[in-house]
């Protein structure tokens, strides 16, 4: 790494710490001079999510959206062998406007094409939809190599395979956590302790086992304020409250710390330490299911822990975050997973350097290729 930029302090001084010195607090919105070396492999980059992600508004008008051209500005600057820029599947509706624009800088200097990705299917124990646009001077190659899946892949959530990692698998060594008496001292380590459950919340995750949600709670026994409501089929606020099943890859980890989504909730386990290891025991939904179909947990209910939740996004286990709860939880929910990250980039590696043993030589016909995998 020769260089990293982030307008956030607290994750400027959390990758200074980690992984280099090599990092510069500024705003890329405010375009400059980049002072970096010439002759730049790779750029990697993640614009602002929130107008496109499914968690957020998916507001059209979000000054936010625009904001990948700052990341634009920097490949024009810099003029790397290749580039990634990861977001969520929403910045498709801003794809072709990308490549315009790269094209409009860059000329036909890069082949690019984008790809879907479920993370589970590279490492990650974790169901993360994300959408990643890739470039390579056409000196270097013709075409992006992606990284192969580890298993087939398959759509479906609900679905295990041999091969992919668990929840259960990813977290359960880590023993039982403390409760975080004050979320908002900015801390180094310390970071299995979770946020306790605010009452309104603490009523609701009681009633849902795991692999279940809002949805699983009979209508005459649904909280305030969704008692009463109709249950439309499509999704929607019937899904709030995730709890995950533990035996399958978790659910999206996401930057806040609101239990209504994703993959907030701990799920119903019950922790054993065998020969000095931990372990996860699920709790049968059956054996605490009332006649009248109410779940009722014999567990107390919890968010994860941010250690948790950074080995979800597979950060090592020594990897340190700074900042208080919620700086910590936005910092690894707005990361590109850890194993995910190293698949993609390996690939990468993988082809610049066969292409300073056999540089590419152009097609005939330059065609600037754009794919949806």
């Amino acid at each position: 790494m020769v260089a990293a930029f982030d307008n956030d302090p607290v994750a400027v001084e959390t990758y200074r710490r980690n992984i280099s010195s090599h990092v510069f607090l500024r705003d890329l919105a405010v375009l400059g001079p980049f002072q970096v070396p010439k002759d730049i492999d790779l750029v990697v980059g993640g614009p602002p999510c929130q107008g496109f992600s499914s968690a957020g508004k998916k507001d059209r008008s979000d000054p936010r959206n625009r904001l990948w051209g700052a990341y634009l500005h920097a490949l024009s600057v810099l003029r790397p062998k290749v580039f990634l820029l990861e977001n969520v599947y929403g910045f498709q509706r801003e794809y072709d406007n990308f490549v315009r624009s790269l094209v409009s800088e860059c000329g036909d200097a890069y082949a690019v094409c984008v790809r879907k990705f479920n993370t589970q299917f590279y490492g990650v124990p974790q169901h993360r939809l994300r959408l990643v646009v890739a470039g390579i001077r056409r000196d270097v190659g013709q075409e992006i190599e992606w990284p192969a899946p580890q298993v087939e892949e398959f759509w479906g959530y609900k679905r295990h395979a041999e091969g992919l990692t668990s929840l259960k698998d990813a977290v359960q060594g880590l023993g039982p956590p403390g409760p975080c008496e004050l979320p908002r001292e900015q801390t180094w380590g310390c970071d299995h302790h979770y946020l306790p459950l605010e009452p309104s919340h603490l009523k609701v995750a009681k009633h849902i086992p795991n692999g279940g949600s809002l949805r699983s709670i009979p209508d005459k026994h649904m909280p305030e304020p969704f008692f009463g409501r109709e249950r439309p089929p499509s999704r929607g606020w019937p899904w709030y409250y995730r709890k995950p099943d533990p035996l399958l890859a978790a659910r999206t980890v996401t930057a806040s710390t609101r239990p209504i989504y994703s993959e907030v909730l701990a799920p119903d386990v019950t922790a054993v330490k065998r020969r000095g290891i931990w372990t996860w025991e699920p709790i049968d939904p059956a054996e605490h299911t009332r006649r009248d179909g109410l779940y009722v947990s014999p567990v107390d209910q919890r968010r994860l822990t941010i250690r948790e939740s950074a080995a979800l996004q597979t950060f090592p286990d020594d990897f340190v975050f700074f900042g208080d709860l919620f700086e910590k939880q936005r910092q690894i929910g707005n990361a590109v997973p850890v194993r995910f990250a190293e698949h993609l980039c390996r690939a990468v590696a993988r082809q610049i350097r066969r292409a300073g043993r056999h540089p590419a030589r152009p097609r005939a016909e330059q065609q600037l290729k754009l794919s949806l995998g």
